[in-house]
């Protein structure tokens, strides 16, 4: 009695201590009902448990039901971060799945993206338009060059959309694409533009766009937005020098979990130039594409040897206030089979916040730990005007630039004279004079409002005794 009581418990042990099988099961009936699959391409499973790799784990349909299923073995309790993706590269648009693994064998299922609702499609032409001009302005985008595409799960996020130049403005791109669509249905998408370089995606999270009944009706939608949603309220005036820097003592691996045993090499990545995301799922041919860190008191870095990596990283005038970006550690090493370990916790990044003033600030991050984090060191260009005499003749970079409709521009005269400050558009037509009269020396500031003119790209020049500088200013409306 005491023997068959005691395999009765080891039998419960091992089952609810050991591996336990989870089937997964993903209807895409919907999915093919409305044209955005074909029965006969892969449905297939990525996630934390396969380092979301989209080849490794391919579900079947050996009963033609169009459910899709496979099944995993895992530990109880274990929590899964997954998602399901329909042909080459389709990943469902929604937030990562979560599953907790229970006692005993389960099942999970699923309708692919959580659509289960069915309405007969019909067709719109869908027209996308994006402003480019910040990113024009910057020298991020290259016009000649780089071009620009539209993704989203209207095209299973691939990369043939490409948007053209627009007709009437030489900073807007746009196409148009026939959609099979109903009056509810959502879908998301961002830009993403394409360099010699690489390829370089909006901020997240995703744009989203819900189609209505006047869509329908007129079989037509237009949708119009500035890459990343730019405005002149959230990008820097001036270029911004960060400091990045992350201590590695007791870092652990993402690979496996346990604490780094050395540290040959730290990388930045991000979504905002100059930091770029690796294509690809982050291989290790796409090393020239991060950032190398130091801690050898050199590139920025502050002291030497004491685990804390650091670069000095600079943003272009113009960029996003909200910089994204993530480390990886000992990249194309042999221990890591010439791959990488990044930072655990796939969906979640690092952020920092920019002002539109600063000039220079320090990140103080920890390798693993991520989400918002406070800037120090904050340098701003919020300058009084001097009461000495300057010693040398100075026109400044006028404030805020772009502006509309007004901006202030500083200059600074070291001998009395006869000052004279116009401006010129692109033709060298002059429209505007902001000073022509004498002047003390000293250091002086003139607002100018361009209320009356049209966007575009002015240039103010400064005369006075022997000397005479122009500087480029844009107008934005």
């Amino acid at each position: 009695m005491n023997k068959l009581f005691g395999l009765i418990l080891f039998a419960l042990f091992v089952n609810f201590t050991f591996a336990q099988t989870v089937e997964f099961q993903v209807d895409m009936g919907v999915q093919a009902a409305k044209g955005q699959f074909t029965i006969g391409d892969p449905v297939k499973l990525a996630g934390n448990f396969n380092d979301w790799n989209n080849g490794i784990d391919v579900m079947t349909d050996t009963d033609g039901d169009t459910v899709y299923t496979i099944t995993k073995t895992f530990n109880v309790g274990d929590t899964l971060y997954f998602k399901f993706i329909k042909g080459a590269d389709g990943w469902e648009s929604i937030d990562n799945r979560e599953y907790i693994v229970p006692a005993g064998s389960s099942v999970f299922f699923a309708y692919f993206n959580n659509d289960d609702q069915y309405a007969v499609p019909d067709s719109i032409d869908v027209t996308f338009s994006c402003n480019m001009e910040f990113e024009i302005v910057s020298g991020r985008f290259n016009p000649s060059t780089d071009t620009l595409s539209v993704r989203g799960s209207f095209n299973s996020w691939g990369d043939n959309s490409l948007l053209f130049k627009s007709l009437t403005d030489p900073n807007v791109y746009e196409g148009t694409f026939r959609l099979y669509t109903f009056e509810g249905e959502t879908f998301s998408y961002k830009f993403a533009y394409f360099s010699p370089t690489g390829t370089t995606w909006e901020n997240d999270p995703n744009k989203t766009y819900v189609v209505t009944g006047d869509d329908m009706n007129y079989g037509a939608a237009f949708i119009s937005r500035t890459f990343n949603d730019a405005t002149l309220s959230t990008v820097t005036n001036f270029p911004v020098t960060i400091k990045f820097t992350v201590n590695m003592a007791g870092a652990v691996s993402a690979i496996n979990g346990q604490p780094f045993t050395s540290i040959e090499n730290v990388v930045l990545c991000g979504a905002n130039a100059p930091l770029q995301w690796p294509d690809g799922g982050w291989p290790s041919a796409d090393s020239t594409k991060t950032i190398k860190l130091y801690d050898n008191g050199t590139n920025g870095d502050i002291t030497a040897g004491d685990n804390i990596w650091s670069r000095d990283v600079t943003f272009p005038q113009y960029s996003p206030l909200r910089i994204q970006y993530k480390y990886g550690a000992n990249w194309g090493l042999a221990t890591n089979q010439g791959g990488n370990d990044n930072e655990n916790g796939v969906g979640a990044d690092h952020f920092i916040n920019l002002t539109s003033d600063m000039i220079s600030a320090t990140v103080e991050n920890v390798f693993g730990t991520m989400g918002d984090h406070t800037l120090v060191n904050v340098v701003t260009d919020v300058r009084d005007l001097q009461n000495g005499t300057p010693v040398t003749y100075e026109l400044s970079q006028n404030y805020p630039n772009p502006f509309n409709p007004s901006t202030l521009i500083r200059f600074a005269i070291p001998q009395d004279g006869i000052v004279n400050i116009k401006v010129f558009n692109t033709l060298g037509q002059e429209v505007a004079t902001l000073v022509n009269e004498y002047r003390s020396a000293g250091n002086y500031e003139v607002n100018f409002n361009a209320s009356s003119l049209t966007s575009g790209v002015y240039f103010y020049t400064i005369t006075s005794n022997n000397f005479t500088q122009t500087k480029k200013m844009m107008l934005l409306k």
